[in-house]
């Protein structure tokens, strides 16, 4: 082995700690970015942090393209106004989000059954609110009836159609009966997996398959399968819902509102630190005759207007990538249409940024819109073809519409989900259906089909 020296000359990209920076900037939420410049500032008294509010310099703010005339963008003077008071004042609680409770659910799954008569529907309600964290009916009907003075007839056929919703096993007063309402809508219900569910648990929670084989009068292999299968079922129907807590406050970075036909964007830039740089150490890099304070005061102010360069830039990139969005989605904002296709890549194209940028300007960015708190990020959707102009969100959504209005006994198939989409000029395959579909977490047709 004979050792060499040779020079080669290659390219490398090398971030240094303000480019750093700036990228930590632009993809923090503005709760974070508050907190991440108040860690600085301890550490370097030329930074001066104060509560979100305005910022002391006005913001460099581009001016949206020729071609977007159609978008206004206004600042945070506009927000100001906004906050006031008026008829366009942002509902303060439609911050708050709170994830989907499994009464949420229920309840806007009981006010579409047809079937349903004002009577049952207000007791369905009831039932529903009776319900445990588990999702179970812990309290026996005979009680309830007589509590409440309701007919024990009429809780039961409530009971019925509450049993009926998704997910399977809801309103069970029991775990055998949980399990068995989960077999009855699905392919695994037949006489011994019913026999495991009513009479097996014991035996199934020991693992005895031997005593399960016994019970069933089957072989040991068949105890096995049939065993499998009830222990693929869900115990807790409320396992993947939220407890309806409060688990979030979201501001959003921008408004969207559509006036005299114009998409309008106001920037919410009072969410934002408020930071400058202290006058009175600063004039030490002057006034100090000590050369060792001269440079750290020199170094610190470096680092604080790298700081704030680095959050106007921030505020930069979001405005223009906000124009950008409100363009290519203006059907949607103004007309109520559905998204278009639109990547990451092809804003950053327009930008002349890379893909990355825009992804790291999307993260933790909400925008306002119709009330509604919606998530940048949302608003990147691929189409369903590279020759397509309909969005896979478009697809999941004419999905999601066909299947709430099928009927409950004769349910949609995957196939014939295809024939419909093809039908409104939308042609995927059946297995695309079938993605898309459990991407919603919609059960298969026989999962729906009303018992």
């Amino acid at each position: 082995m004979r050792l060499e020296q040779s020079q080669k000359l290659i390219q490398r990209l090398a971030l240094t700690q303000t480019m750093r920076q700036s990228l930590d900037c632009l993809q923090l939420s503005a709760p974070e970015l508050t907190e991440y410049v108040q860690e600085i500032a301890l550490s370097n008294p030329l930074l001066d942090v104060q509560a979100p509010a305005y910022y002391e310099t006005e913001l460099p703010t581009e001016t949206a393209p020729s071609q977007y005339d159609a978008i206004e963008v206004r600042g945070e003077d506009a927000w100001y106004g906004i906050l006031r008071g008026g008829d366009n004042m942002p509902d303060i609680a439609a911050y708050l989000t709170r994830e989907k409770t499994l009464r949420d659910h229920l309840n806007e799954q009981i006010g579409q059954m047809k079937l349903v008569d004002d009577e049952t529907l207000r007791l369905c309600r009831f039932l529903i609110d009776c319900l445990d964290e588990r999702g179970y009916l812990d309290c026996p009907l005979e009680e309830l009836s007589q509590e409440f003075d309701i007919p024990l007839f009429s809780l039961e056929q409530a009971l019925y159609a509450v049993q009926m919703l998704d997910p399977p096993g809801v309103g069970a007063r029991s775990l055998a009966e949980c399990l068995t309402l989960q077999l009855a809508q699905s392919r695994s219900f037949d006489s011994l997996t019913l026999s495991i569910a009513r009479d097996g648990l014991e035996l199934l929670g020991r693992r005895d398959y031997g005593g399960l084989a016994a019970l069933l009068g089957v072989s040991m292999g068949e105890a096995r399968q049939a065993a499998a299968k009830v222990l693929g079922l869900n115990p807790i129907p409320s396992r993947s819902f939220a407890s309806g807590e409060q688990v979030a406050c979201i501001v959003p970075d921008a408004v969207f509102s559509v006036e005299r036909g114009k998409l309008v964007i106001e920037l919410n830039e009072r969410i934002l630190p408020r930071l400058s740089v202290n006058a009175e150490y600063s004039a030490l890099l002057t006034s100090s005759p000590d050369l060792e304070v001269q440079h750290y005061v020199r170094e610190k102010l470096g680092e604080a207007q790298a700081l704030i360069r680095g959050v106007h830039t921030r505020c930069d990139t979001l405005l223009q990538l906000l124009t950008l969005v409100g363009a290519e989605q203006r059907s949607y904002f103004c007309a109520g249409g559905e998204l278009a296709p639109v990547t990451m890549q092809q804003l950053a194209e327009k930008m002349d940024v890379s893909t990355s940028t825009v992804s790291r300007t999307v993260q933790s960015k909400y925008i306002q819109f119709q009330g509604k708190i919606l998530p940048l990020r949302g608003f990147f959707t691929t189409a369903i073809r590279a020759d397509a102009a309909v969005s896979s969100h478009s697809v999941k959504q004419r999905i999601r519409s066909m299947i709430q209005v099928e009927d409950s006994n004769a349910p949609l198939s995957d196939e014939a989900l295809r024939l419909a989409l093809s039908a409104l000029g939308i042609e995927v395959s059946r297995r695309a259906v079938a993605k898309y579909r459990m991407a919603m977490d919609i059960p298969s047709s026989s999962q729906r089909r009303k018992r």
